[in-house]
């Protein structure tokens, strides 16, 4: 155990670990972003960040929280680093304060300001060191292969761009990672002045610098990129894998390429066994949720409704409604396949030109232009682009009618049914994570996405709108976290009492 670290009692941890694994349920978010969006929590619960001269006790809260939680390990976190931490906290609380007294126009701009602080305190607890390396790795690989000739922007914006999506690609990157990102890189001294003028430096320039962010993160060339950058980061991944796994020495594998190869086959093999595993976990929990909730609403909303206002209860859509959202989210989960030979060899082909410097074909050079579409052929895309909004939500709706639905319960089923929709899209692409040979267009599979497409849409902007208002996740965090993680810290500094005076009596 090193010396001066903090220790936590076992018998508080296991409460708060379960409670997370519960909120996680509710509120699923990728494995790698659980502890920053912990701290992010934490900080919120302060009201933002810690009051004058209270920082020293609050970072040493936040530690005993994470290794509550087991977000961090015991006895792994020195007093020097509580101390560096709450420097940190004090540094942000003061840019808050300043740019609260000076006004910001911009929506949400605590939100991103908490954001930035998490991953930095994130960064300061857990170095971010070996992310970073295949970032890098990833990034000068992919960089020669992406022709950036005929673009007009600069090689420093093409350069972000890049770094921002492979971020997002191989790590999972949020936005509060990626303006975190932005302002390592655009605004640097903010993190080489102390407190007072930092915060002079940067809170003046805060308005301007949000809105930079979410144009540099929304811009196009970046969407451009995601579909080019998914497919050349699968030899990184593998590696990444590969190298995590593997007990031996690196060096003597690399002289025996066979047996590299095998390591390479092996760790493809199991990374698609364990990304199937994942995504049958989240697609169950995602149908345990939307199971719930749907119960939950036809409880709050649909029988009142049906019995109050329309007199009598429909009961088939009322089971429809009940059952088809969860059974399609159950069925789309299950019918992911798994990616085909042809794709596992040019995979291991890719991965052995990584480290050989073998040529494979797989690192060719890719050709970006700034060619857009003429103005009448936006106009005829947007067109074509309302008739199949019209075609595919008259077609439910005349279904549903149909059925006997009424106006509440149709709502209700278009609303669930667009929201599983966007979930099941988000889950076939991360089973494509290893996916470099694009499949065959067949015309089945174009009709489908042509009246797919509108219901997908409207799911992505639903799970983007409700993600900030979830009524389960508010009640969690406000009504029930508040009050368990104080009686949670009670008994700690109790048992830390007792612990104190059993020392102090032998």
């Amino acid at each position: 155990r090193p010396e001066q670290a903090i220790h936590v009692s076992e018998i508080t941890s296991l409460p708060a670990f379960a409670y997370e694994k519960l909120r996680n349920i509710v509120d699923y978010k990728e494995e790698n972003l659980l502890r920053k969006n912990a701290i992010r929590r934490f900080l919120k619960r302060k009201f933002l960040l810690p009051q004058d001269n209270l920082e020293s006790i609050i970072a040493s809260e936040l530690i005993r929280e994470l290794i509550l939680s087991r977000y961090v390990p015991n006895d792994s976190v020195s007093e020097s680093l509580v101390s560096n931490l709450a420097q940190l906290l004090n540094k942000y609380y003061a840019l808050f304060n300043e740019v609260r007294q000076r006004g910001c126009n911009i929506p949400r701009w605590r939100e991103q300001l908490l954001g930035l602080t998490a991953v930095e305190c994130d960064n300061l607890i857990v170095s971010p060191q070996k992310r970073l390396a295949y970032t890098t790795l990833a990034t000068k690989l992919i960089r020669p292969t992406l022709d950036f000739s005929s673009l007009t922007t600069s090689a420093d914006a093409q350069n972000v761009q890049l770094i921002l999506i492979v971020e997002r690609v191989l790590n999972r990157a949020d936005r509060d990672i990626l303006n975190y990102y932005l302002l390592l890189h655009y605004y640097p001294n903010w993190f080489n002045l102390d407190k007072l003028a930092a915060v002079q430096y940067l809170a003046p320039q805060i308005p301007q610098l949000l809105q930079a962010f979410a144009k540099i993160s929304n811009d196009k060339l970046g969407k451009r990129l995601i579909p080019i950058v998914k497919k050349l980061l699968v030899p990184v991944v593998i590696l990444r894998q590969m190298l995590s796994r593997y007990t031996g020495r690196i060096d003597e594998l690399i002289r025996q390429p066979q047996k590299l190869e095998q390591q390479i086959r092996s760790t493809y093999q199991q990374y698609w066994l364990d990304t199937r595993r994942r995504i049958r976990r989240k697609g169950f929990h995602a149908m345990a949720y939307i199971f719930i909730t749907k119960i939950v609403l036809a409880i709050l909303l649909e029988l009142p409704y049906e019995q109050f206002v329309l007199g009598h209860i429909n009961y088939l859509p009322l089971g429809i409604n009940l059952l088809f959202p969860p059974l399609l989210m159950l069925i789309i989960t299950l019918l992911i396949k798994s990616p085909d030979k042809q794709n596992e060899e040019k995979s291991i082909a890719g991965t052995n030109e990584l480290v050989y410097g073998q040529t494979s074909n797989f690192y060719t050079s890719k050709r970006l232009t700034d060619k857009s579409p003429r103005i009448w052929a936006k106009l005829f895309y947007a067109l074509l682009y309302t008739l199949t909004i019209t075609a595919s939500f008259s077609a439910i709706l005349f279904v549903l009618w149909r059925l006997g639905f009424n106006v509440l319960s149709a709502a209700l089923f278009i609303f669930f049914i667009s929201l599983v929709s966007f979930f099941g899209i988000n889950l076939r692409q991360q089973a494509r994570q290893l996916k470099v040979i694009s499949g065959r267009e067949t015309i089945t599979s174009f009709i489908i996405d042509f009246f797919s497409f509108p219901i997908i849409a409207f799911g992505r902007w639903l799970s983007n709108t409700f993600d900030r208002y979830n009524f389960f996740v508010f009640i969690l965090d406000f009504m029930f976290e508040i009050p368990f993680k104080t009686i949670l810290r009670i008994i700690e500094d109790w048992f830390h009492f007792l612990k104190e005076k059993k020392e102090e009596i032998l």
